[in-house]
């Protein structure tokens, strides 16, 4: 168990998949920053993963907090977006074990710093992992993030299933 740090393609993806309240038994500690969560709950006013997140929160599932390297953040920016720049300075502040992230750009730039790199799929097999959801569960959840559409390539998913 351990700190991760989320950006919101993965709220939103797991919260498509009713599994967000499962984060909880696989990191010990989940944190957001404000960016990703005015991106979900704000600008995202009315579309999945709201709901989910503001429970989320208010059940204390994940906390919401401001980064306070803003030149960190403004370095990051361009090419890549504030939610993703924000996800990046608030795990290098918090020295959090992992970062979430599904954006190509993102997570190479994250990468480059040194930070450990996780997308939604690896969240999904650490939940497999830990028994919280079955094989079945796991290939239904990777088929309905196709079709809602989450890139994700069959070459990924195909890989994704051999591991299992």
């Amino acid at each position: 168990m351990s700190k991760a740090v989320l950006n919101s393609s993965v709220i939103i993806a797991l919260s498509t998949l009713g599994y967000l309240d499962k984060l909880k038994y696989v990191f010990t500690e989940i944190l957001i920053p404000r960016a990703v969560h005015d991106e979900v709950c704000v600008r995202g006013h009315g579309l999945t993963g709201e709901r989910d997140l503001l429970e989320a929160v208010k059940e204390g599932i994940i906390t919401v907090k401001d980064v306070k390297t803003r030149l960190l953040v403004n370095a990051l920016l361009d090419p890549i977006a504030l939610g993703e720049a924000e996800t990046i300075t608030l795990t290098v502040e918090e020295k959090a074990d992992y970062i979430v992230m599904d954006d190509k750009l993102a997570r190479r730039r994250a990468k480059s710093m040194g930070l450990n790199v996780v997308g939604t799929l690896r969240v999904l097999r650490l939940m497999y992992d830990a028994r919280l959801i079955d094989k079945n569960q796991l290939l239904k959840a990777l088929e309905k993030l196709k079709e809602t559409g989450f890139r994700i390539s069959d070459q990924v998913v195909n890989k994704a299933v051999r591991k299992i």
